[in-house]
This record gives C-alpha cells, sequence and structure tokens, in this order.
C-alpha cells in the first residue's frame, strides 16, 4: 500500500534507491516548485537524510535521537558517527555585477547576464567545542563521510551520491583533530569548527574508504555502483601525487623536509616545495611506498608530535 515501506530491508541497494527516491529526489522536485514562488532556498536539510541512507547502506539502525547521540549502533555496544555534505543547489552569484543567483536561475535576476559562479564549497563539520568533546571525539568505532555533489559543475545535471567511512583511531584523523583543537581552535577568535574538506589533503591523510555510490542523472535515475557486498568494491582514497599539495598551507618546506628524513630521500637544501615534492613523488614511485607509509610520514611531518597535547590522541 502506498507508504509502507515494509517488504524494504536495512542493507540492500533495492532499499538505498528507495531512500534517495523518497527522502531525496521527492523533495527536490517539490522545493524547486516552490522556489520558483517564493523565491527561498531549494536545498533540503540533508543531514538526516545521510542518517537514512547509511543506515541503509551499513545495515545498521540509528540511535532515535536525531542529531544528539548516537548516529548508528554497531554491534558489541559500539557505535558511529554520519557527517553530511551537501554540495548540490548552493547559492551562486552574478560575474557581472555580483548579485545573488539562487541554483534554479539560469541567468541573473538583476542584470540578465548568464556568466553565473557556480559554487561547491561545502564541508563536513566536526565541532568539538570543549575538552569534554575532546574526551569523547574518538570513540565512535567509525564516521561516516557522505557527500552528495555534481560530478561536473560546468555541466551541473549528473549527481554522486557517496559514502567513506574513516577510523577516528587512524592518525590522520586523531592528530588532525587534537591539532585543529589545541592549535588553530584555542588560537581562533570565532572558535570555529573544524572544516573537513572533501578530497583535500587533511581527507586523503586519513585514508577514507568509499563504500557507497550512486549516481543520479538529469532525469533522476539512480545508478547504484558501489554496495557493500553486493555491487562493486570498496575503494580506498589513496594519496594523489604529491606535487598537487605544493600550495598546501599545511604541507610547509619544513614538514617536507621531516618527511624526506623520515622516508631516507635525500633533498637538496634551498630547492622550492614543488621541487622537494617532484623529488619525494619520484622516490614513491620507484620504490612502491604503501599508500599509509606515506601517510603515516606526512602525518608526522606535518603536526610534529603534538608536544604538551599527545596525550589526548587515542590509544
Amino acid at each position: 500500500m502506498p507508504g509502507d515501506h515494509s517488504h524494504y530491508s536495512l542493507g540492500t541497494a533495492a532499499a538505498s534507491e528507495a531512500v534517495i527516491r523518497d527522502l531525496y529526489l521527492k523533495l527536490r522536485i517539490e522545493l524547486f516548485n516552490w522556489a520558483t514562488v517564493t523565491f527561498q532556498t531549494p536545498q533540503p536539510r540533508m543531514g538526516y537524510i545521510g542518517q537514512h541512507l547509511t543506515s541503509v547502506v551499513t545495515g545498521f539502525p540509528g540511535g532515535r535521537s536525531g542529531a544528539r547521540g548516537k548516529d548508528l549502533i554497531l554491534p558489541d555496544g559500539k557505535f558511529a558517527e554520519i557527517k553530511t555534505c551537501y554540495r548540490i543547489d548552493q547559492l551562486g552569484s552574478c560575474a557581472v555585477c555580483h548579485e545573488l543567483v539562487a541554483s534554479i536561475e539560469l541567468a541573473c535576476p538583476v542584470c540578465g547576464s548568464s556568466n553565473i559562479v557556480r559554487k561547491q564549497d561545502s564541508k563536513w563539520l566536526i565541532s568539538p567545542k570543549h575538552e569534554a568533546d575532546m574526551h569523547v571525539l574518538f570513540d565512535p568505532a567509525a564516521y561516516y563521510l557522505v557527500l552528495f555533489d555534481f560530478e561536473d559543475l560546468r555541466h551541473p545535471t549528473v549527481i554522486n551520491a557517496r559514502i567513506w567511512i574513516v577510523d577516528p583511531r587512524h592518525p590522520g584523523f586523531a592528530y588532525c583533530l587534537v591539532d585543529y583543537y589545541f592549535n588553530i581552535k584555542a588560537k581562533s577568535i570565532s572558535g570555529a569548527p573544524f572544516n573537513l574538506w572533501p578530497f583535500q589533503l587533511k581527507f586523503q591523510l586519513m585514508e577514507p574508504t568509499l563504500i557507497y555510490h550512486a549516481r543520479i542523472d538529469a532525469d533522476n535515475n539512480i545508478q547504484t555502483l558501489i554496495f557493500p557486498d553486493e555491487l562493486g568494491a570498496p575503494q580506498l582514497y589513496e594519496l594523489a601525487p604529491l606535487t598537487e599539495f605544493a600550495r598546501s598551507s599545511n604541507l610547509t618546506s619544513e614538514a617536507i623536509k621531516s618527511v624526506s628524513e623520515r622516508l631516507g630521500v635525500q633533498q637538496v637544501a634551498g630547492v622550492t616545495k614543488l621541487a622537494a615534492l617532484q623529488v619525494l613523488e619520484a622516490e614513491r614511485r620507484r620504490q612502491t611506498w604503501p599508500n599509509g607509509q606515506l601517510v603515516r610520514a606526512l602525518v608526522h611531518g606535518i603536526y610534529g608530535d603534538l608536544g604538551e597535547y599527545k596525550d589526548w590522541l587515542p590509544s
């Protein structure tokens, strides 16, 4: 009967596609329709939708507590957290007059220009506000990172829905969050949450594994490409070529020197960051370093030993 979903089961690709259709696509279509009348944002609130989707994909139920509580209940008394990043339907701007332009508008509502700057800069937020939050930050068995984004922002038609799993006890996650709280947030006037940018260096240092991937085309057809134990295989997000990080503010010349020494690579003094990274990348390929070995060298090169805050790292 209408509205009866009892025939769906957690942990099935069919259920994941039904969740996307019912909770996301139908809502997105209606939001678009109403936005043409109200001129309000057509963006849906995706946090809870990400939780529903992750439950279906992993097969684990939620804790019925919304934003406050345990997002996923795992066996043996364990639990996991879910973070959702939604990069679809973001507010853009006119490249000519700089007026704000909604995602459903093909031209600037003020000057009529079709030269629109479309944005895709949303990120995952992790928000330890007090030391009490730091004490429990590493308690989840895993963090699931949900991302909705366009396959090609220049032609915003095909949508990717993906989920990565991250171990909070991985050095790339743990060192990053301890460094953020005590060395970055402590010096920040705003006290902003930690921004985890999809695909950037800090994300790659966490060695996330892609466990789910679906594509939604312009006609709202869903194609599931990766689903646990059913379709495809999990994919480790490996480090990009190191030369791509030459402009990273986190990967300083001093950090590169530390990484090189840790990996036994001789560097020429006084060269640019790019040249030093070219040397490291050449050695990476020649010696076929495992991804984990290079990641750990980078983590220690960037964050050092954290000094007096090292005891905050999970065991």
